[in-house]
């Protein structure tokens, strides 16, 4: 889980944990691009599209380079699968609309 708002983050983490999921958390793309390359097994991303610094987009391209396999959602504020500066997102991405519910979440995670 990636998400800089620290409150949002952790009622995240909180979420997905609840389902069912264990976590890794990270503040922004850097931090989780080191856990990205520390842990195999995680199989999943769940990334803010607004970061400081590198962006959720540029982290998305950067873990599927690392992991190529790995399974990538998307949550953000706007209302459709564009990043700020209206590029679109690979097709392979899941989309989840902030702010969401705890099955809006379920949905998500076992929709990847």
């Amino acid at each position: 889980m990636v998400e800089d708002v620290a409150l949002i983050r952790l009622t995240t983490v909180d979420m997905v944990e609840e389902i069912g999921f264990v976590t890794a958390e990270a503040g922004d793309g850097a931090e989780a691009l080191a856990i990205l390359q520390k842990d195999d097994g995680i199989e999943i991303l769940l990334t803010d599209l607004g970061l400081p610094r590198m962006n959720g987009r540029q982290l998305v391209e950067e873990a599927l380079r690392l992991k190529p396999g790995l399974k990538v959602i998307i949550a953000s504020g706007y209302s459709t699968s564009e990043d700020e500066g209206g590029a679109r997102l690979p097709a392979t991405v899941g989309y989840l609309t902030k702010p969401f519910d705890m099955q809006q979440l379920r949905r998500a995670l076992e929709a990847v």
